[in-house]
């Protein structure tokens, strides 16, 4: 068959197969997908559960310039959005319908009632306080229901005593939104963010912070700069291939091979996962960037050789998309959704750029594959010192930096200055904080409410000494039902004429508390009790009872979110001798999680380069074998200590960029090591040179990118393809001899 027509023929199928992939393709933009598998239940906590807690749903609003009556009609105004749970500050209205009807009906089960005269007129004397200022009716039926404010004192506490002052600054006014969604469900709170910037846009200086706007920002930054960095990098390597080719058959036939590579890749991703990562689809078009060396060689070498048939350059091809296939195909092995899509889309990519090349070409992988093992003719051409030195250089380095950074928070685009505003203002506005909780298993519902509440009774000697603000706990609106029966014997025991006759010392008609003695009445009669079933049904209270109380798989679990924690280490010690609680430091628990993966992928990477190197003995004396696993180690050791440099430590991306350093370091010295003659020597210069040219432009365009992930691939791959390419230029005398 003509070579045209083969290029004719791997195009349409290229271009089927495109079609079959977009029409299968549906993309994610969730980072979570590239999160480490969690071991632990705290890690498990951080990377499941934690989206749908109450930080984790709030936006808070600045409004410069602005007064309360602006500030409270446009908090009316979101308090209409269906993706609205709740907006703050907002009016407090002390009535029975504002407590949940739950609560309300079951109030006397909520807190500890009074028990002798002398409480009882100090409670009273307190009552007559507030309706002293009391101007409205619905403050007083409260209080003539539930004069020691079980109810109020309940959702107090239930919120962790957070308060609301903060919220008017004078000329500055903050609104606080709780969204109905939770902080995962992109959809929705892509909606209400865009919905909140519209109201705002009226408003001069108004800014809009929180982990919702966060994750939808990510969003469109991640599908804008996967666009925008593959479309600059498609169009570099085009004008490379035009200016060094002049020919349009000739830039065809390189490109397709890397267009079937990507089309190839992405339909074997549709049809292995239910959704592409934009991540993936970014990267992994990076990672097919080596394969476009499989063209590159043929054809160069092809012309300076006047080899047509490939025999000469197939055995070093060969060897190099094996050895990058067995680099690619760890990466399905790491447990992690983001980094397995990119094993297998790189594989299958690879794997059809170099069928696709050895098709346009008219050549086969298999040319020469009985030939004798790719050697070096005279030994002596060998140079060890440019990698022994490079070593030496990258170590030195090393020693004097962090080698590893296990802060997931410097993955994160977010503006630092960003998340310190965020964090000054969840303090400031009362909101629980996000690093520390506790959590409480047990093997029953009613075994982890009990032990709920004597974990609460421990923390309340940190809250008198002021080294917490608050707890947050589902026991303060579901006490167990132990708690409950003993409230339900005190209300038997409790004689209505002790209450009444403090009625008479303190001046009140006996009949000002009549519905809070037919309460105790009621509640005598009924035998009721407050359910999780009840509270899940409260559209106002159920999202946060569902973070806060959950059966995970064999136990249940509750936890307690504290805010304002300044003693963890006093925190921690409360909890020492206990096995099914615990003080959860979220910040350590992320950074536990990010070491536990970090070694679990080192592994499945050395494994790989354990068996790039028997591939390469295969092939290969046992010295240059060596010499040219030395030279590898030493370019991915120079990106290593660039990025560490760099990045003030390597995260785990850069360390999947080191693997792609590895795969082109090999490839550049297999080519440089080999026999070849002066006009050999041409065509192995040009041909590497145009190889490392074209990964430098497209990896250093990926440089470019805000997104730190994106950014640390592009800068580690650039710096370890110039130094993989000066070692392999450097590493060896010419041949004079053949």
């Amino acid at each position: 068959m003509a070579a045209r027509h083969r290029v004719s023929l791997a195009a349409l199928l290229t271009l089927v197969v495109a079609v079959a992939a977009a029409a299968r393709l549906q993309i994610s933009y969730d980072l979570s997908a590239f999160l480490p598998p969690a071991d632990s239940f705290a890690q498990k906590l951080l990377t499941q559960r934690l989206g749908e807690s109450p930080g984790a749903q709030l936006i808070f609003i600045e409004l410069k310039a602005s007064n309360r009556a602006d500030a409270a009609a446009l908090a009316d105004q979101l308090r209409q959005h269906p993706l609205v749970r709740r907006v703050l500050p907002e009016t407090l209205v002390f009535s029975p319908g504002s407590v949940p009807n739950v609560l309300w009906q079951n109030r006397l089960l909520l807190g500890e009632l009074p028990e002798d005269s002398d409480t009882w007129f100090d409670v009273l004397n307190e009552r007559m306080d507030d309706l002293a200022f009391a101007a409205d009716e619905d403050m007083l039926n409260l209080i003539a229901a539930d004069p020691a404010l079980l109810s109020v004192r309940a959702l107090e506490r239930f919120t962790a005593g957070a308060s609301q002052p903060a919220f008017d600054q004078g000329s500055t006014q903050y609104l606080m939104v709780e969204t109905a969604s939770a902080g995962f469900e992109l959809t929705a709170q892509t909606e209400l963010v865009h919905d909140l910037r519209r109201a705002l846009s009226s408003q001069p200086g108004a800014t809009v912070i929180g982990s919702p706007v966060y994750a939808v920002d990510l969003q469109n930054s991640v599908r804008y700069e996967a666009t925008l960095f593959s479309s600059l990098a498609g169009l570099a390597l085009l004008l490379l291939m035009i200016a060094r080719f002049r020919s349009v058959q000739r830039v065809i036939g390189v490109a397709l091979p890397l267009a079937a590579g990507g089309v190839f890749g992405l339909l074997t991703l549709t049809l292995a996962f239910e959704e592409v990562h934009g991540i993936t689809l970014a990267f992994g078009f990076t990672l097919l960037g080596v394969a476009i060396d499989y063209p590159l060689h043929l054809f160069i070498h092809a012309d300076r050789e006047a080899d047509t048939g490939g025999s000469a350059v197939w055995p070093i091809l060969r060897l190099g998309i094996l050895s990058t296939l067995t680099a690619y195909g760890a990466f399905m092995f790491s447990g992690t959704q983001g980094l397995q899509q990119l094993g297998v889309f790189a594989f299958a990519g690879v794997a059809a750029a170099a069928f696709t090349a050895a098709w346009i070409t008219a050549t086969s992988p298999t040319d020469a594959i009985t030939s004798s093992p790719v050697s070096l003719s005279e030994q002596q051409n060998l140079r060890w010192w440019p990698a022994v030195t490079a070593l030496a250089f990258s170590a030195t380095l090393l020693y004097d930096v962090p080698t590893f950074n296990d802060d997931l928070s410097s993955l994160t685009p977010v503006d630092p200055e960003v998340l310190a505003a965020d964090a000054a203002l969840r303090q400031q506005l009362g909101v629980t904080d996000m690093r520390y909780l506790v959590s409480v298993r047990a093997a029953d519902r009613e075994a982890v409410l009990r032990s709920t509440e004597r974990a609460l009774l421990e923390l309340s000697s940190l809250q008198e000494s002021g080294k917490l603000a608050g707890v947050q706990s589902i026991t303060h609106i579901l006490p167990s039902r132990h708690t409950q029966d003993r409230r339900y014997e005190s209300l038997r025991a409790m004689s209505p004429d002790v209450f009444e006759e403090v009625l008479e010392q303190t001046g009140l008609q006996p009949g000002a508390f009549a519905p809070f003695l037919e309460a105790i009445q009621h509640q005598r009669q009924s035998q009721t009790y407050i359910t999780l079933e009840q509270l899940k049904e409260d559209t106002s209270i159920g999202g946060a009872v569902d973070n806060l109380l959950f059966f995970d798989g064999g136990d249940w679990v509750s936890l307690m979110f504290l805010r304002r924690l300044e003693d963890p280490q006093g925190a921690a010690a409360l909890f020492a001798t206990s096995a099914d609680v615990e003080l959860v430091d979220l910040k350590h628990t992320s950074e536990s999680l990010v070491t536990n993966y970090r070694t679990q992928l080192i592994s499945i990477l050395l494994l790989a380069l354990f068996l790039i190197a028997v591939l390469l003995s295969l092939r290969q004396t046992l010295r240059k074998s060596a010499w040219l696993v030395l030279n590898v180690l030493a370019a991915v050791g120079c990106a290593a200590a660039c990025s560490a440099v760099w990045h003030n430590g390597l995260s785990l991306f850069d360390l999947i960029a080191l693997t792609l350093v590895a795969g082109l370091g090999l490839d550049y010295v297999l080519f440089y090591s080999r026999d070849r003659s002066g006009g050999d020597d041409r065509a192995t210069a040009e041909a590497v040179l145009i190889c490392a040219i074209s990964s430098l432009l497209v990896f250093g365009i990926l440089s470019l990118s805000s997104i730190p992930v994106l950014q640390g691939i592009g800068t580690t791959v650039s710096a370890g393809v110039a130094a993989a390419y000066v070692l392999a230029r450097f590493g060896r005398y010419a041949n004079t001899g053949s």
